[in-house]
C-alpha cells in the first residue's frame, strides 16, 4: 500500500481529506497529518513517504521551504500541492522546485485528487522506509485487536496471547511501565449526529499525536478510545491527576471550538498494557459516572457501585411507568424518576436510562393514540422538533439534562391533551343547546350556528364525533325524555308528544318504534306500577 502524508495549517483540510476519501480502498494510506513544513520534514526524516500533499502558505516553515529540503533529501518523491485560489505566483515557483501537480483544496473533488495520484505512477519508497511502514502496519493492528478485545464486539474468544501488542508495549515501554485507557465521546445532540464520525475522531487522533503522552488507538462508532502514558505513576513527580486533566481540558476545548458539540472523557486507573481490560472499564465506568454530575472528565476512583436490573423488575418497572402515563399524571411520574436508584443502593447506567426512555417515548405515543384517537401524523406535527419522542429521550447527557427532556416531552403531552378537550367544547355546547330545547322545533342550521359553523362543517363533524347525525341524536334525547314522562303517569300519548317536541303524535309514535323496538301501549304496560 503506498503511503502519503497531508500538510496543511487549516485542520478542516486535514480532517477533510482523511474523512472524505476512502483511501486505502484506492491503495493508500495516510500515514502522517502535520499542521507545519517543520513537523512534515522531521517525518520524512524519519521515514519518507510515497507521496506527499502539502500546502504553501503555513506557519513555522511554509510548503516552500519544505519542498527545497524535501528534495535534497529525495529528488524524486511526488509532492502534489494543495492550492488556494490566490496561490498562483507559489504554485509556479513550487512547480520549478519540481512539483509534480497542484490542486484547488477548496474545490477538490476526491475522484479527481485520486486520479492525480494514480497519473503520477508512484513507486512505494524502496530507500529505508520499508521497516517503518511495517511497524507503522503492526502498530495499527494491534490497536485495532486491543479495542476488539477490551470491548468483546470482535477478536478471539478467551484472553489475547502473550506478546500480541508487542509494538505497543515498546510504546508504552518507553515512558514507563502504566497506561490508562481515555475513551471520549460527544454527549447530548452530537451523539447521534452520523456526521461526527469519523470527522471528529480525526481531530482528536490529530490533537493525541501532537503530545507526548498519548497514543490513539481507533473509534467505534461515536466513542474514541487512547491510552495516556503514566509514567512510573504513583511514582512520578506529578500524580495522574495533575498530569491529565490539562491535557483533556485543552483537548475538549478544540473540540468544542471545531466540531461545535458537547464531548466528556473518562479515564481509566493507571496499570501495565496486559491489565487492558480492568483500565478500559474503569475508563468506561468514569465516563458513565459523568450522568449523574456536571463535569466532563472524570477519573475512574474504583468506587461506582451499578444497579442492575433483572427481567423482573424491568417489567414492573415497565408496569409502573405505565400506570403514570395512563393515568396522566406526569408530574408524580417525573417526581418517580427522579427518585429512582441513588447512591447509596448503586446507580442506574446511562444506557438503562436511555432504554426507560425509549420504553416513556412508547407508551406515550400509544396513550395518546389509544385514548384520544390521536393520528402519529397529528401527533408528529404537535411534538414538531422533539419528534421522534425517542431520540430526543435518548441522547446520553446529564441526568439533570433526560428529566428536562422527559419534563419537555410531557409538557406537549398536556398541551396536546388540553387542545384535544378544548377542540371538543364545541360538542359538550351543542349536547346542552339540544337538552334545553328539545320540547322545541331544533333545525340544523340553528344548531351550526350556535357553534358558528357551517352546516355541511357541523353535519361531518357531528358524526365523526358521535357515530350518528344530528337529527339521530335529538330524536334519542327526545325519546329519553318520553320514556319518563310515559313511566311516570297516564297521560296522553299526543300530550306526551307535544311535550318532547313532536307536533305530529303518529310521526311521535313511529321513531318511538325505532328507537326503543316497543310501541308505546307495549313500553307502558313493562312499566305499569
Amino acid at each position: 500500500m503506498k503511503t502519503i502524508i497531508i500538510v496543511d495549517d487549516e485542520s478542516l483540510v486535514r480532517v477533510g481529506l482523511q474523512s472524505i476519501i476512502p483511501w486505502e480502498d484506492y491503495g493508500y494510506s495516510v500515514s502522517g497529518v502535520y499542521h507545519n513544513g517543520r513537523e512534515a520534514l522531521d517525518a520524512c526524516m524519519r521515514a519518507m513517504p510515497d507521496a506527499i500533499l502539502t500546502d504553501i502558505r503555513m506557519p513555522v516553515m511554509d510548503g516552500l521551504e519544505f519542498i527545497k529540503n524535501v528534495r535534497q533529501i529525495s529528488p524524486r518523491v511526488p509532492i502534489v500541492i494543495l492550492s488556494s485560489y490566490d496561490d498562483f505566483e507559489y504554485t509556479r515557483t513550487a512547480i520549478k522546485l519540481g512539483v509534480q501537480d497542484y490542486i484547488q483544496k477548496h474545490r477538490l473533488e476526491p475522484e479527481e485528487l485520486i486520479r492525480m495520484l494514480d497519473g503520477l505512477k508512484i513507486e512505494e519508497n524502496g530507500r529505508g522506509g520499508e521497516e517503518e511502514r511495517a511497524i507503522s502496519q503492526q502498530l495499527k493492528k494491534e490497536k485495532e485487536e486491543l479495542i476488539a478485545a477490551a470491548t468483546r464486539t470482535a477478536g478471539p474468544e478467551g484472553p489475547v496471547s502473550p506478546g500480541a501488542f508487542r509494538e505497543l508495549e515498546k510504546q508504552v515501554a518507553e515512558l514507563g511501565p502504566y497506561a490508562c485507557w481515555m475513551t471520549i465521546r460527544p454527549i447530548g445532540p452530537a451523539w447521534r449526529d452520523e456526521s461526527l464520525p469519523p470527522s471528529y475522531s480525526f481531530l482528536v487522533q490529530e490533537e493525541l499525536e501532537r503530545y507526548r503522552y498519548t497514543e490513539y488507538l481507533g473509534a467505534r462508532g461515536s466513542v474514541v478510545h487512547a491510552l495516556f502514558y503514566a509514567g512510573e505513576f504513583p511514582k512520578g513527580q506529578m500524580t495522574l491527576r495533575e498530569h491529565v486533566l490539562p491535557f483533556c481540558e485543552n483537548l475538549l476545548d478544540t473540540l468544542r471550538q471545531k466540531c461545535n458539540a458537547d464531548f466528556a472523557i473518562g479515564i481509566g486507573r493507571p496499570g501495565p498494557l496486559e491489565e487492558y481490560e480492568a483500565t478500559y472499564r474503569g475508563a468506561g465506568d468514569a465516563l458513565a459516572s459523568l450522568f449523574y454530575g456536571d463535569g466532563d472528565i472524570a477519573l475512574d476512583a474504583g468506587a461506582f457501585v451499578w444497579m442492575e436490573y433483572t427481567e423482573e423488575q424491568w417489567l414492573d418497572l415497565y408496569k409502573t411507568l405505565k400506570k403514570y402515563v395512563q393515568q396522566e399524571k406526569f408530574a408524580e411520574l417525573l417526581a418517580w424518576l427522579d427518585d429512582l436508584p441513588s447512591s447509596e443502593s448503586g446507580l442506574l447506567r446511562p444506557r438503562d436510562w436511555l432504554r426507560i426512555g425509549g420504553m416513556l417515548a412508547t407508551q406515550t405515543t400509544d396513550f395518546l393514540i389509544e385514548h384520544y384517537a390521536l393520528d402519529v401524523d397529528k401527533i408528529k406535527q404537535h411534538f414538531g422538533d422533539l419528534w421522534p419522542l425517542e431520540r430526543h429521550i435518548g441522547w446520553p447527557q446529564r441526568k439533570s439534562g433526560w428529566i428536562a427532556a422527559i419534563r419537555l416531552v410531557f409538557e406537549r403531552t398536556n398541551a396536546l391533551i388540553a387542545s384535544v378537550r378544548t377542540n371538543k367544547a364545541w360538542l359538550v355546547k351543542i349536547k346542552a343547546y339540544v337538552n334545553e330545547r328539545y320540547a322545541e322545533p331544533i333545525r340544523l342550521e340553528a344548531a351550526a350556528a350556535h357553534v358558528y359553523w357551517s352546516e355541511n362543517y357541523f353535519s361531518q363533524r357531528f358524526s365523526q364525533e358521535t357515530g350518528m347525525t344530528f337529527l339521530e341524536y335529538v330524536a334519542g334525547v327526545r325519546i329519553a325524555a318520553a320514556k319518563e314522562l310515559l313511566k311516570s303517569g297516564d297521560r296522553s300519548t299526543e300530550d306526551i308528544a307535544a311535550t318532547v317536541g313532536y307536533v305530529n303524535a303518529n310521526y311521535f309514535v313511529k321513531v318511538f318504534k325505532k328507537t326503543t323496538g316497543l310501541t308505546v301501549s307495549e313500553f307502558k304496560a313493562q312499566h305499569k306500577s
